[in-house]
């Protein structure tokens, strides 16, 4: 009889917690931040392209809010994720050539410390972005290359509880958003990102003279598990003929002044070596450097200082015929 109990009482506690995985997994779109509007955009593309884009963005935050699509070039589309490196960047893009084809170009734009940190692979897998194989060949290569963040200490029952969209990882978040009292402002962003062809704004301040994250680097100090998938979308999007260009996004003056030298040269000389290696692509390894006004806060553009450097990289690849290579 108590073992009876017991199964019953299991149950009972079971059945709820069950519930509120389910409704985890379901309702993400509802009750997530808007934050998670941004990786969601992501997958509806790859599956329901916007349009039939003939150039993609692909990057990181900078390259989301750096170039306005509509002011680039005709079919192009910023698939570009806030907070991803070249890893989750790399599955990103396969998929959305498996899903869509090849594009004609690719203009790959990472902010130069996404080489040297890995802060944003807890919200990856917060939003369950990643496909377990995908996070499951990840984990496994970081575990040959010694990657401390990524194979820190109890990460496996970490990646366990976001996959099955445990309580503990989920609840207050929806407890914050009140189950489905999101919807409304994350369907908002996702049209609006929509309507302006990928692109996204970060920051929307008339101005910030705050550092960037590459002045709290004294070198290059890259690491390898990024690096290594860098290579791999460059090989992606080579394989697959695309047209590819590298550019680097565009850091405030206050940062230039404040970046160590050492750091730039480095990251410089990074960049020079991506070109030798891959003869075939087009890299521009200078970093462009704007007025403070031009900031929406100190590590993005805001949309004013987003349309003077897409008319200024729209200018340098029309210098370089970049276009031309497609006809």
């Amino acid at each position: 009889m108590d073992k009876l109990k017991l199964f019953r009482n299991f149950i009972l506690i079971s059945i709820p917690l069950f519930v509120l995985c389910v409704l985890a997994y379901v309702l993400p779109f509802k009750y997530m931040s808007t934050e998670y509007v941004i990786w969601y955009e992501e997958y509806a593309n790859s599956d329901s392209p916007a349009i039939d884009a003939k150039t993609v963005l692909v990057g990181d935050s900078r390259a989301k809010s750096s170039i306005l699509p509509a002011l680039l070039h005709e079919d192009t589309y910023n698939i570009a994720i806030g907070g991803a490196t070249p890893m989750e960047m790399y599955y990103a893009t396969r998929n959305y050539i498996e899903k869509n084809g090849a594009p004609q170009n690719a203009i790959v734009t990472f902010a130069p410390y996404h080489f040297c940190d890995i802060d944003n692979w807890d919200q990856a897998l917060y939003y369950n972005f990643l496909k377990p194989g995908e996070v499951f060949e990840i984990y496994t290569k970081a575990l040959e290359l010694k990657d401390p963040v990524i194979t820190k200490k109890g990460r496996i029952g970490e990646m366990v509880s976001y996959r099955l969209r445990l309580p503990s990882k989920y609840l207050s978040q929806m407890y914050e958003g009140k189950f489905t009292g999101n919807l409304s402002s994350n369907q908002e962003r996702f049209d609006q990102i929509r309507d302006d062809l990928g692109y996204c704004e970060f920051g929307n301040a008339a101005g910030d003279d705050g550092l960037t994250h590459e002045c709290y680097h004294e070198y290059f100090d890259y690491i390898p598990i990024v690096t290594l998938y860098y290579d791999r979308l460059l090989k992606l999007l080579i394989d697959n003929n695309v047209n590819v260009v590298v550019v680097q996004p565009p850091i405030n003056q206050a940062s230039s002044d404040g970046m160590h030298q050492e750091f730039l040269d480095g990251f410089t000389g990074y960049m020079e070596d991506i070109a030798e290696k891959y003869p075939q692509i087009t890299v521009f390894p200078e970093i462009p450097v704007y007025d403070n006004i031009y900031f929406g806060d100190s590590i993005h553009v805001n949309r004013k200082g987003a349309a003077l450097f897409t008319g200024d990289l729209r200018d340098k690849l029309e210098g370089i015929g970049y276009w031309d290579k497609n006809k």
